[in-house]
């Protein structure tokens, strides 16, 4: 089920940068630690190393990526994307500890953003934690009620827990008429034919799961 890690937008979300003065020099990485933040807090430095980690992540390039992320937050250990974009190396990987650990920091300091509590209902769903993933995208929902991606992932739990109510045939349906891709569409549209309405038989063919999606990165 690791396929199914996800993108908000039909790409990584990147935050755009330009190059550093700083960002050529040379110096010996000190390790990162989530413990205490660093006294020579550097948010351009932060900027810099995440938009590094995005562009490693991107070419699949993880461990590399690790190590640009690491270096965003030993330079401010309170810049969230850095947080939320280490736990997608993480959820990648199936480390499913760390990267639960690292989406919900990026959650307490993202506040408002969607990314990163919907990260982590990718993670309780990779596992089977399907109260807890629910909890986790209804919330990220709530603050990005238009994106389609959300509303696929959360209705595919509601699925797996045979919930056939309006809520689910109305997100079925803003799925089928507006997910950028077709196999998603398509699994809408036979998901809606197998609940059927309120009046109608409901189909008994079974259908596959959705095809994989990514992780939201920032």
């Amino acid at each position: 089920m690791v396929g199914r890690i996800v993108v908000l937008a039909a790409a990584l979300l990147v935050t755009g940068c330009q190059m550093m003065p700083w960002a050529s020099q040379k110096k010996e990485p000190r390790q990162y630690t989530t413990i205490a933040e660093s006294p020579d807090r550097n948010r351009e430095a932060a900027v810099y190393h995440n938009a590094e980690g995005l562009r490693l992540i991107e070419l699949g390039s993880y461990d590399q990526a690790e190590t640009e992320l690491k270096l965003a937050l030993e330079a401010d250990l309170f810049y969230g994307p850095a947080h939320n974009n280490l736990g997608t190396v993480y959820l990648r990987r199936e480390d499913y500890y760390r990267a639960a650990w690292e989406f919900q920091y990026a959650a307490k300091l993202m506040q408002g953003r969607a990314e990163p509590l919907y990260n982590l209902g990718m993670v309780f769903e990779e596992i089977g934690d399907l109260t807890k993933a629910t909890e986790r995208y209804e919330k990220a929902l709530d603050i990005s009620p238009e994106e389609v991606r959300i509303a696929g992932n959360l209705v595919r739990v509601y699925r797996h827990k045979n919930r056939k109510d309006q809520q689910t045939r109305q997100l079925l349906q803003q799925v089928a008429m507006q997910h950028t891709r077709p196999d998603w569409r398509q699994w809408a549209r036979q998901q809606l034919a197998l609940i059927g309405q309120p009046d109608q038989t409901p189909a008994t063919q079974p259908t596959d799961d959705p095809p994989a999606d990514s992780p939201d990165s920032y």
